[in-house]
């Protein structure tokens, strides 16, 4: 082998080489861009999460002073009904 077809391997080793680091900081951003938007999306969903429960919570207790009003109005009922 000559040293110019060894400067041409050596050559066409060192393109190879390049074009896999070209692919591989491809994909090294466009994993980075995905991180960045599962985060986003992750963060979102904390946030409707959160919402959810103090949504929930607010149901909750409206539910419970409705049962107590019920209650209470159920024993006046009773009551009323006890002096006939």
């Amino acid at each position: 082998m000559t040293s110019d077809q060894r400067f041409e391997a050596i050559e066409s080793v060192l393109d190879k080489v390049a074009a896999a680091q070209r692919r591989s900081q491809e994909r090294h951003e466009a994993l980075a861009e995905t991180v960045e938007i599962l985060t986003r999306d992750v963060q979102q969903d904390a946030e409707n999460i959160r919402a959810l429960a103090r949504n929930s919570q607010i149901l909750h207790d409206s539910i419970k002073s409705l049962e107590v009003l019920a209650l209470t109005h159920e024993h006046r009922i009773e009551h009323l009904e006890d002096q006939q």
